[in-house]
């Protein structure tokens, strides 16, 4: 399950370069920020679920660890 945790970790890493990649253009748009916004909150939202995934895996190892012992 280590493999799972880590591709977990790896995407939301990777989510989280996209967000700040919005951010930036956020900060230094203007009115053509419109698409940035909903491409941030959409990315948002993909962590938001990453880290509920990354959660359910935390629990299902210590779980699976507990069974073992």
């Amino acid at each position: 399950m280590a493999d799972d945790f880590e591709t977990l970790m790896k995407a939301r890493v990777a989510l989280a370069r996209k967000r700040f990649t919005f951010a930036q253009t956020i900060a230094t748009s203007g009115d053509a920020a419109e698409g940035a916004m909903k491409a941030l909150i959409e990315v948002q939202h993909a962590i938001d679920v990453i880290d509920r995934a990354i959660e359910e895996q935390e629990d299902a190892d210590e779980l699976e660890a507990e069974e073992e012992e």
